[in-house]
């Protein structure tokens, strides 16, 4: 089982294709590749956090229930996030989707989740991450900084092993 992130799919909105120079010819061809993608990574056994911004209506984030591999899936809700918290309040979450704080943490990892980007976070003081998923170019990734934008844009569109990021990000000779 491993563990995976990602942020800013969003879904289900056809809006999100032209301002983020999204690589598709609409949104029917923007969820079926992102599920493609997301599924040739992520298996069934598999914990994925979401950070921010999941599916733009109720029923698309409904069918991406069915549709995509995970065994767990936690939700860190953002700006465009009224699906998931409609559904959550109306019950109409499946089991092993869970909504969880806007921060949230991992102390097994040493990092901290938001969709927003942050200047303090709770374990920076201890060398701890933050990974986010804000989607804008002066947010980029900072190894430096132990910032990590989650957003699919930055990742081809594809869910990242958290194990994987942290080790690249941990590597004294990446730049």
């Amino acid at each position: 089982m491993a563990t995976f992130i990602i942020a800013n799919c969003q879904f289900g909105r056809s809006g999100v294709i032209r301002p983020n120079n999204r690589p598709f010819g609409n949104v029917q061809d923007m969820n079926d590749e992102m599920v493609q993608r997301w599924n040739a990574v992520v298996k069934p056994e598999d914990i994925v956090i979401h950070l921010g911004n999941f599916a733009w209506d109720p029923t698309t984030a409904e069918e991406m229930f069915e549709d995509l591999n995970f065994n767990q899936l936690l939700l860190l809700p953002a700006e465009h996030d009224s699906a998931i918290l409609e559904l959550q309040t109306a019950g109409g979450l499946p089991t092993n989707v869970k909504v969880v704080n806007y921060i949230f943490e991992q102390n097994n990892l040493n990092a901290t989740f938001s969709y927003w980007p942050m200047l303090e976070w709770p374990s920076k003081s201890k060398g701890g991450y933050l990974f986010h998923g804000y989607y804008n170019k002066k947010y980029k990734s900072d190894h430096k900084k132990k910032m990590i934008n989650m957003a699919t844009e930055f990742w081809n569109y594809t869910p990242q092993n958290i194990n994987s990021i942290l080790t690249l990000f941990d590597d004294k000779d990446f730049k």
